[in-house]
């Protein structure tokens, strides 16, 4: 009987850890959507969008990348940071992909918490 509790507990801990996971890649996504919505703003409006990628930029290598690290894969955060970093020089250059850069950022996001969902299929 001992044996059920402890396999019971352990099941229970694995599926409330995934559960925090998927909350935590949520809410970050969730914030990391708002910069990205901040920078095609000011790029749209003529703002000051080298300050909203600044912010965008720092919210990614500090708060998101620790955040997920522990729950994501390293390759898919290193894709999103080459693309975070690929913004400075587009805004320079006057390129007119920047605003796909921007989506592709935001669904590349978007990936890492689809992935993470559990799937059926996954368990074989």
């Amino acid at each position: 009987m001992k044996r059920l509790a402890v396999c019971l507990t352990i099941t229970a801990l694995i599926i409330a850890v995934g559960i925090f996971a998927l909350y935590s890649i949520d809410r970050k996504n969730d914030r990391l959507y708002g910069h990205i919505e901040a920078v095609l703003g000011a790029y749209e409006e003529g703002g000051d969008a080298q300050k909203e990628i600044t912010s965008l930029r720092e919210y990614f290598d500090g708060e998101y990348v620790r955040a997920l690290g522990c729950f994501v894969n390293d390759d898919r955060l290193g894709e999103l940071s080459a693309a975070i970093s690929r913004l400075e020089p587009m805004l320079y250059a006057g390129c007119d992909e920047f605003t796909a850069e921007c989506e592709s950022i935001r669904e590349e996001a978007r990936q890492i918490y689809v992935r993470e969902l559990p799937e059926f299929f996954r368990i074989f």
